[in-house]
């Protein structure tokens, strides 16, 4: 009896586990501004827990196309700490800790 207990405690928590993997996976990956590190720059961190893009990363604001969620342009000044982004990263990103990236378009979540 504490056997089969045991095995059936056991497989409900690989099922949980895999679960949770494949929500963690397929989730979209959304940003929260922690702190503006300059006037066009601010450091932000991700929503996932497993395989973000960057945990932690500076994101430069220059030349980049910044929206609201309904698809109007807004300046950069409007970011604050605490805003939700979803960005298009541009491949490149510079070698520094934490690391600098750029991107093509920002949208701003509410």
């Amino acid at each position: 009896m504490k056997k089969y207990l045991f095995r059936s405690i056991f497989v409900l928590l690989i099922v949980l586990g895999i679960f949770f993997l494949f929500i963690e996976l397929t989730k979209e990956e959304i940003f929260t501004i922690v702190r503006k590190e300059s006037e066009t720059s601010v450091w932000i961190e991700s929503n996932k827990l497993i395989n973000p893009s960057y945990k932690r990363a500076t994101l430069g604001l220059k030349y980049v196309d910044i929206v609201n969620e309904f698809g109007e342009v807004i300046d950069y000044r409007e970011l604050g700490i605490g805003d939700k982004i979803k960005a298009d990263l541009k491949p490149l990103a510079f070698l520094s800790d934490p690391p600098g990236l750029s991107a093509w378009k920002i949208t701003l979540l509410k």
